[in-house]
């Protein structure tokens, strides 16, 4: 059934979120699933928020930056797979994607260059509305609208950031659509510094300090900024509109990544409630690292017998690590039994190596389809 349900989430879904707490191999299983999209047939591209280096090393390539790198095709001879189509992985640039946006809704080019020359948005464009994570949004939001990607595997950050994940297209069109804001960016009142006197006093002695403090020239940039923005921001609400309407399309859903232990799990717990909360589109878990025993492995011959004891009390230790991994799994899994036959629940053993090349990454993606796609070298 497990199997059934991964491939389907494949056949069905254009943009799959990972999601999950930090350590459980969330980014790792999202590069393995856009290799199995790969080799499936499918142009896929995984976007990864914060990736390790290694994870470049295993793709084949030198470094994931804000563009989008094909894996080259020498890769894959490597390891004697020959997908039917294209891989390809970047990484999120906040400000790129943020100047992006500017150029996107600004009236002509020289208004969106003004903006982005401004030193006030120099520093600003960083730390606007929970960037990263609405930034996240906006570039998943742009790829899935203007390129041709079959699959788009997202890899997002660690699940305590969950809300403000979850939220941050919700947080920038209220913070557009503040009234308080849309009276502070009315260009009327920074034409001059003759509006400067429209201010409390309190505000304007802040004010002044930073024009002081900083040697900016605060107030002029913030008139200047403020001057070229007006008028983006209706354009900006209509994109964040968009962005959220994206996470609750039915070609989207959302995966949780855990590993059997209280805290990951719980976790994982905390932020499946949030997605029932936002009713958005969700298939199921994996729970990595799964430790498993195997019973019937006999004992080396040849060994003394103080060996032979050693090497026992450690296959006990493994059983009982074995057995407590089950038994968080299967207690987890009680709480959801009435949609056991919805959701993927799919348990991925502890490999007995580090994934860090493109062979790693394929033996992770056969076990969390449990086929050996067709074009597979061991098939």
């Amino acid at each position: 059934m497990a199997n059934d349900l991964m491939s389907k989430l494949l056949k069905d879904k254009r943009v799959v979120i990972c999601c999950g707490s930090g350590g459980v191999g969330k980014t790792t299983t999202a590069a393995a699933l856009a290799l199995t999209g790969v080799a499936k047939g499918l142009k896929t591209l995984v976007l990864t928020i914060d990736p390790a280096k290694r994870l470049a090393n295993s793709l084949g390539i030198e470094s994931i930056d804000y563009q989008e790198r094909e894996i080259p095709s020498t890769e894959f001879k490597k390891i004697a797979l020959k997908p039917k189509n294209s891989l390809y992985a970047m990484m999120l640039d906040t400000k790129q994607t943020f100047d992006a946006l500017i150029r996107r809704y600004a009236t002509d080019e020289a208004r969106a260059n003004a903006i982005l020359d401004n030193k006030l948005y120099q520093h600003l464009s960083n730390m606007m509305a929970g960037s990263q994570e609405y930034m996240a949004m906006e570039k998943l939001y742009e790829i899935v609208q203007e390129r041709d990607y079959d699959l788009i595997v997202l890899d997002t950050p660690p699940s305590r950031h969950a809300l403000d994940f979850l939220d941050a297209p919700e947080k920038m069109k209220k913070m557009i659509g503040d009234s308080v804001m849309r009276l502070f960016l009315k260009p009327s009142l920074f034409v001059s510094r003759a509006g400067f006197r429209l201010f409390d006093k309190s505000i304007r002695r802040i004010l002044s300090s930073f024009d002081k403090v900083a040697g900016l020239d605060f107030l002029q940039d913030l008139s200047n900024l403020l001057v070229t923005t007006s008028g983006l921001l209706e354009g900006f609400q209509e994109r964040a509109e968009k962005v959220q309407s994206l996470l609750h399309d039915p070609k989207t859903t959302f995966l949780l990544i855990a590993s059997p232990q209280p805290i990951p799990l719980r976790e994982a717990d905390y932020f499946y409630k949030k997605i029932q909360e936002y009713q958005l589109p969700f298939t199921g878990f994996i729970f990595n690292r799964v430790q498993e025993y195997d019973d019937e492995i006999p004992l080396p011959v040849g060994l003394s017998v103080n060996t032979q004891k050693e090497v026992k009390q450690v296959q006990g230790l493994f059983k009982k690590l074995s057995a407590r991994d089950h038994r968080e799994i299967t207690k987890f899994k009680k709480k959801f039994s009435s949609k056991m036959d919805g959701y993927l629940f799919e348990s991925i053993p502890q490999m007995d190596h580090d994934i860090h090349d493109l062979s790693g990454l394929w033996e992770l993606s056969q076990m969390l389809t449990g086929e050996r796609v067709k074009n597979s070298p061991k098939a």
